[in-house]
């Protein structure tokens, strides 16, 4: 324990061990020691060894700070629901794929699409491009308006219909494949017992048909029930798995130890230990996926990407459980 003198410094224990120095330090000491002995050549070798990755790095930083940045819109709501951690890791991530800059812009759930479009302006001057959530589209409309030559992309998730009055584009969710991968999980966790999907909307015929898909491939033989949340769930004996793409808190107060696929962009840490895969639309986790977008032309169109599957390791108890569901959830869809 450090002891404290009147004049506010802080004196060690006079039994306290001295601090190790790491390896780099003391090679750094042992060449300042000798460095008058050494020769030019060595001298010269050793500034060169030094310089260059300074040199280097600062180079790549003026680089990195000088190439247009990617804006992205987003707001309160959706900060609190990744989790700010989360949030500010995909940012980094995003902006070390991209290799340039990453400016997030917060804005307030109740402002004005025309408010949300200013405040997209003032962030960057001269974007690479802005990447509006589906909620934000009206947004997106007036932005390019606005500045018609900057790229201005939409992440309009499973909302597979939406049409914008601009020429932007659109990043949408590839549903079929993240329903494939979600019944090849769904197959291993129930075994023999059933399996629910439960959706707070009505499930295409193929969509439905990509999820059997994943079902059967697992030699999963039994017909899966679907639907949105009511009580008559709860009285299936037999439940072994539930696919949630829906606001369904109900159920893991009623059923908490069934294993779930939930469809969400909810921070896992959020989430209770039924849990244990989430495949995650948000428009950070489709702008990642789908990078390389932003370095194109920003053409008209759209382009689907699948989710981000996150398979929860410490919720996975049997043996070799957790590496089969991480192979299950990269496998491609063939019948798109």
């Amino acid at each position: 324990m450090a002891v404290v003198c009147s004049y506010g410094l802080v004196m060690p224990e006079p039994n306290a061990e001295p601090k190790k120095k790491s390896p780099i330090s003391l090679l750094f000491l042992l060449i300042l020691e000798n460095y008058k002995n050494l020769s030019r050549k060595t001298k010269t070798l050793l500034l060169a060894v030094v310089l260059v990755p300074v040199l280097a790095f600062f180079a790549a930083r003026g680089v990195f700070l000088r190439r247009s940045p990617l804006v992205v819109v987003t707001d309160a709501s959706f900060r609190m629901l990744y989790g700010p951690r989360r949030l500010e890791k995909m940012e980094n991530m995003l902006s070390i794929r991209l290799f340039r800059r990453v400016i997030p812009v917060y804005v307030n759930e109740n402002a004005g699409q025309d408010q949300v479009s200013f405040a997209a302006e003032d962030a960057g001057q001269n974007p690479l491009a802005v990447l509006f959530p589906h909620r934000y589209m009206g947004a997106g409309d007036y932005y390019k308006e606005s500045r018609p030559d900057t790229p201005v992309y939409i992440a309009s998730g499973r909302n597979q219909n939406s049409k914008a009055k601009e020429a932007v584009s659109f990043i949408r969710t590839d549903v079929k494949t993240d329903y494939y991968r979600a019944g090849l999980c769904a197959a291993l966790f129930a075994g023999e017992g059933s399996i629910i999907f439960i959706s707070d909307e009505v499930v295409s015929n193929e969509n439905r048909e990509a999820f059997l898909e994943g079902l059967r491939a697992q030699d999963y033989a039994k017909t899966p029930n679907w639907g949105r949340y009511n009580t008559d769930f709860l009285s299936d004996y037999n439940l072994a798995c539930v696919v949630i793409a829906g606001p369904v808190g109900e159920f893991f107060e009623q059923r908490p130890n069934i294993p779930v696929i939930l469809f969400s962009w909810i921070d896992p840490d959020f989430t209770p230990r039924s849990v244990k895969v989430i495949f995650d639309d948000s428009p950070y986790a489709l702008a990642l996926k789908g990078s390389k977008l932003f370095s194109s032309a920003g053409a008209e169109g759209e382009v689907l990407i699948s989710s981000a599957p996150t398979v929860l390791k410490g919720r996975i108890e049997e043996k070799g459980v957790f590496k089969k569901l991480e192979s299950l959830v990269k496998r491609d869809y063939e019948n798109k």
